[in-house]
């Protein structure tokens, strides 16, 4: 047996943990991919009240967009895709705001560049400008400040957690410390060691010296708010145990945090049940969000 490089687990062991593409067949997750895309492009379609690619930065990626239901004042789910920091764009997850504006909420979809063009650092930032905008821009969208959910899935879910430990005052004057009420973490790493030991870690160049200011793990959450922390039940075990030492980590430290662990999802069908109105992930984000 070659020698563990992280907890139990070699080199090669270590990135089978977290090699999800690999869970799924080229074909079945283009299928799952192609889906979420028509999905998308239908509700972009149909829908009135959208403001697509607002800037919030300098960079050419530092874009979003708005889905707004009928009602103003509206609690708002900030959402971050996901893609190992260097994959994916923010459009083919449109399809994520239908039920929520359905439910009365408001929905963001949060771009980013990608590695290797920028650091993971960068991509934190860009995350916190882009927070940092929603709740500054409120009133002038008409949806809620004071109730901004932050979710994102796979790294997205990583991402997550940072604007939770995020110093909000620090980072730009005038913001309050919460500016995110609550949080929803789906699928994510929170501990970023085992990337950087990994062939993932190509692109994204962790150094050792990185680690502890990328990993929410070993932060202090600064959101007042609840953390509900998800994963699937058929993904690889260390996205149970990074779900679970997060939720033990910052309980440590007073946030109110639970996890759910979704049966027969996949790393990638995880995510789909964010769109499906009788899945228990759905009724999770209603319940942060003040809308259950």
């Amino acid at each position: 047996m070659s020698e563990a490089v992280y907890r139990e687990y070699d080199s090669e062991a270590l990135f089978a943990q977290y090699d999800n593409r690999a869970q799924l067949s080229e074909e079945a997750l283009n299928a799952i991919k192609a889906d979420q895309s028509a999905r998308s492009e239908a509700y972009i379609a149909s829908t009135e009240r959208k403001h697509i690619n607002v800037a919030y930065g300098p960079h050419e990626r530092e874009k979003l967009d708005i889905f707004l239901p009928q009602n103003d004042g509206a609690p708002m789910f900030a959402f971050i895709h996901g893609g190992y920091w260097q994959w994916n764009d923010k459009e083919g997850f449109e399809f994520l705001a239908k039920e929520l504006n359905a439910a009365g909420a408001a929905f963001a979809n949060i771009e980013y560049a990608l590695c290797p063009a920028v650091t993971m650092a960068e991509i934190s930032d860009q995350c916190r400008r882009a927070v940092a905008f929603l709740w500054r821009e409120a009133a002038t969208y008409g949806y809620d400040a004071s109730r901004i959910v932050v979710s994102g899935h796979s790294a997205g879910g990583h991402l997550t957690a940072m604007m939770q430990a995020t110093d909000w005052p620090a980072f730009e004057e005038g913001l309050p410390i919460d500016v995110v009420a609550a949080g929803l973490p789906i699928s994510g790493v929170y501990d970023v060691e085992p990337i950087r030991l990994t062939p993932l870690n190509d692109a994204v160049r962790l150094k050792a010296e990185d680690v502890a200011d990328q990993s929410p793990m070993f932060m202090k959450p600064t959101s007042t708010g609840p953390s509900i922390i998800a994963f699937g039940g058929n993904e690889y075990d260390e996205f149970d145990r990074q779900a679970e030492d997060l939720a033990a980590a910052w309980a440590k430290h007073g946030m109110e945090t639970s996890t759910l662990n979704m049966p027969g999802r996949d790393h990638f069908t995880a995510l789909s049940a964010l769109a499906e109105t009788d899945h228990d992930l759905f009724a999770a984000a209603l319940k942060l969000l003040g809308l259950k």
